[in-house]
Order: C-alpha cells, then sequence, then structure tokens
C-alpha cells in the first residue's frame, strides 16, 4: 500500500518555502520512491506547487459561483491518478496550507478522504508546522491586508477570527486528526528554528527528516523569499486602500508601487522592534492557549515538561503610527507609482513603435515576398509559354518537314520520268546519228555521194 504524505499547513508556516523546495528537487525525491506529482488542474490565485488543492476545492457551479459543500468536478479524477501513481511509488506527497481550515466547510471531510484513500489502496499520513498563536495570527493578519482580503485593524481582526472560528486551538484540533487517522499517522512540527531536524537546522532539512532524508542527499536549496511582507507604515497604506475594492488586487499597481517603497525606503524604521498587538492584547491571546499547547506537548510530542515552544514570545511595544511619517511615505508611494507609470508608459510607446516597426517590416516581407511569387509566376508561365511555343514550332516543323519530304519525292519521280525520257530520246538520236553516218558511209562506198 503506498502512503499519501498530506501537507497541510497551517498558513504562515513556510508552506511556500517547502512547496519550491519540493518542486525544485521533484526528480531526487523520485529517486528516493517519493512522488510529488503535479497535476494540470488550476485555480484562481493557487499556485500549481499546490498540488492537493482539489482535495477541497469547491465544485464550481453552471452560474460560476461556487459550492463549497461539495467536492470540485476533478476530485475524483485527481484520486485515481493518485491510485495509478501509487503503483509506481511506494509515498506520494502532497502539499497545501489551505487544507488546515479550507476543509471545514464540507461535512466529514476527513473522514471521508480517508475513506476515499484507502478504497484505492492509499494510507494517508498528515504533516502540519504550528507557530505560536500570537505570532501566526499577526503574520496572517498582515499577509490578507497584502492580498486584499481584509482592512480590520489588528484588534478587529481578532474579534473576527474568534467570531470565525478559525482553529488556532492546536490541541482539539489535531485530537481530531488522531482519531481519524491514528496518532502514529502524524507528523507535528514547529516553526522554530532550534527545534529544526537535520544538520543545518533548517526548514527544509526539518521537512526531509520526515522521510529519513537529509540535503546531502543531493537536494539544493534556493535562497529566493517568498511572501516577502509589508510593514508598517506600508502595510497601514495597504490596509487603507484594502476599503476601495478596486485596490485590493496584487495585480493592481498600487501593490506593485507599495512592494518597491517597502524595500527601498531609505527612512524605513526597523519594524522587527515593534508590534501591532498592543502588549496586553497579545498576553491575553497567547494564554488562552496555554493548556491546549501544553496538553499537545505532553500527549503528542512526549514532552515531560509541557512546553510547545521553546522560543521565548516576543511582547514588543506596539506600534504608533507617525502621521508625519505617514505622510511622508505616502508621497514616497504616490511618487514610485508615478515613476512605475512613467516607466510603463515609456515601454508602452517603444513597444507600438516597435510593433508599427514591425508590422511596416512585415509588409515588406509580405510585398517581397507577393513580388517572389508573380515572378515565380511570370516565370513559370513564361516558361509554359515557351513550352507551348517549342511543342508548336516542333509540330509546324514535323509538318513542313513532312510537305517537304513529300514535295521532294514528287520532284524526285518528275525528275526520274524526264530522266527516262531524256534517256530514250538521247538513245533514239544515237541510233538516228548512228542511221545517217552509216547510210552516209554507204554512199561514201558507193561514190553515190559525188
Amino acid at each position: 500500500m503506498a502512503t499519501v504524505y498530506l501537507h497541510i499547513g497551517l498558513p504562515k508556516t513556510g508552506s511556500t518555502t517547502i512547496q519550491v523546495f519540493t518542486c525544485d528537487n521533484k526528480k531526487v525525491f523520485e529517486k528516493f520512491g517519493i512522488c510529488y506529482p503535479l497535476f494540470d488542474y488550476r485555480y484562481e490565485m493557487v499556485s500549481f506547487r499546490r498540488n492537493g488543492h482539489f482535495l477541497f476545492a469547491p465544485y464550481i457551479k453552471e452560474d460560476g459561483k461556487p459550492d463549497r459543500t461539495r467536492p470540485a468536478a476533478e476530485y475524483e479524477e485527481g484520486l485515481n491518478k493518485l491510485e495509478e501513481i501509487g503503483r509506481q511509488y511506494d509515498k506520494i506527497l502532497l502539499t497545501d496550507e489551505g487544507l488546515w481550515w479550507g476543509s471545514h466547510t464540507r461535512k466529514n471531510f476527513w473522514e471521508q478522504l480517508k475513506e476515499d484513500m484507502n478504497r484505492r489502496g492509499l494510507d494517508v499520513r498528515i504533516i502540519v508546522y504550528l507557530r505560536r498563536q500570537d505570532s501566526w495570527i499577526e503574520s496572517h493578519w498582515a499577509q490578507n491586508i497584502r492580498d486584499g482580503r481584509t482592512c480590520l485593524t489588528m484588534h478587529d481582526y481578532l474579534g473576527y477570527m474568534k467570531k470565525r472560528g478559525y482553529p488556532l486551538d492546536y490541541y482539539a484540533y489535531i485530537s481530531k486528526f488522531a482519531e481519524i487517522f491514528g496518532k502514529d499517522h502524524l507528523h507535528i512540527k514547529i516553526l522554530e528554528r532550534g527545534q529544526f531536524k537535520g544538520a543545518e537546522h533548517t526548514l527544509q532539512s526539518d521537512f526531509l527528516d520526515i522521510f529519513g532524508l537529509s540535503l546531502s542527499d543531493g537536494f539544493r536549496v534556493k535562497q529566493d523569499v517568498y511572501n516577502a511582507k509589508f510593514e508598517g507604515n506600508y502595510l497601514e497604506i495597504k490596509r487603507l486602500m484594502n476599503l476601495v475594492p478596486e485596490l485590493r488586487s496584487r495585480k493592481h499597481i498600487v501593490f506593485a508601487g507599495i512592494t518597491k517603497m517597502d524595500m527601498q525606503n531609505p527612512t524605513k524604521r526597523d519594524y522587527s522592534k515593534y508590534s501591532f498587538f498592543a502588549p496586553e492584547d497579545r498576553k491575553a491571546f497567547r494564554e488562552q492557549f496555554e493548556e491546549s499547547n501544553r496538553r499537545l506537548a505532553v500527549e503528542f510530542l512526549g514532552r515531560e515538561d509541557g512546553i510547545l515552544f521553546y522560543d521565548p514570545p516576543k511582547d514588543l511595544p506596539e506600534l504608533v503610527l507617525n502621521e508625519g511619517e505617514l505622510l511622508r511615505d505616502s508621497i514616497l508611494l504616490y511618487g514610485k507609482i508615478f515613476d512605475i507609470l512613467q516607466k510603463q508608459h515609456e515601454a508602452a510607446t517603444e513597444e507600438l513603435f516597435q510593433k508599427i516597426l514591425d508590422k511596416r517590416f512585415q509588409a515588406i516581407e509580405e510585398m517581397k515576398e507577393e513580388f517572389k511569387a508573380e515572378y515565380q509566376k511570370s516565370i513559370q508561365e513564361m516558361e509554359k509559354q515557351f513550352k507551348t511555343s517549342q511543342k508548336n514550332l516542333l509540330k509546324e516543323f514535323k509538318t513542313d518537314q513532312k510537305n517537304l519530304l513529300k514535295e521532294f519525292k514528287a520532284e524526285l519521280e518528275k525528275n526520274s520520268k524526264e530522266t527516262k525520257e531524256l534517256r530514250s530520246d538521247l538513245k533514239e538520236l544515237r541510233e538516228n546519228v548512228l542511221f545517217y553516218r552509216l547510210k552516209r558511209k554507204i554512199r561514201h562506198i558507193k561514190g553515190s555521194d559525188q
């Protein structure tokens, strides 16, 4: 029976880094009997590397609206493909950080998924990375602002997530996984460098440890930064701009402008020393999960001390935005947007000019091709006429030759007849001449000629 390793997140726990690493080393994983399949399924705002998204993607109705209570049309097809892959590989890796929360809209999702997998001869193991709840929600809030999904303040966002029921009680949620899949089928990882396994103590080496592998087994790591975050004033500017629906998209020029200025601003503060949490709010938020975290550490990780996260919490002072600095950064942002627009205009003008040139060159080439075609056509027509003329001349020549030969034969026959007549006349003449000569001779002999 093949085993499906299902990496379900959480979001904001290095999922993109894991997915890029896995995709870049797809061939290396296959050498160790681990398949990371890339399907043809595509979803809006979802990377193709999130190859497990089809498991909980909603069904799309005829009117184009999603029905999240039903599996996507490609669900069964995707599972059947996994069954085929399982005949060739012992291990299959699927990943999508949205599974941690996205599965909640479908009743008995995990029970049904296990049943559907087992029916196809596939065992399921769950991989989950956990992050301290206060750090996680602050990061999640910032990303949702960056991606245009919220315009709430940090304080309001806390209330929104509580009302929404987002599962940050790790013990309760993971206990459900244990009931369904078995405790021995869970790989619970902590997003802290000090808890990363492997010689390098990196997220990649920690992930490979699940499969008994290490980076020295031929894996390569890119040092690129994924999902760069907005900070400070620019995070606040983007939050306010999200109030306008047209400005929310990551494809909008506002996003590009903030991304560039957040990295290039020479007057940018070091925001790592601040928090959008008020210290008392952060502490209160963290304390509500202390017992849950303790039970998880003891019962699932075998830690008698009950400590789940080893890194000390960062009780940083709350960031207070300065109106003058906010105005300054807003002006810089507008300047950057104008610069981007100017460059886009120049690029578009150059592109348009190039298109005009290309069009004219194409017209010239087409004219050349037309001339060439006409020239070839004329040559072919001339060759055809020449061959026709040659054929006609040859025919006329043969006719004239035949007529001349006929005339020659007629003339020859005429000449032959005349020659015969001449010969007859000559013979007769000769005979006449001889007769008169003889007659004269006789007369001479007789002397009668005197």
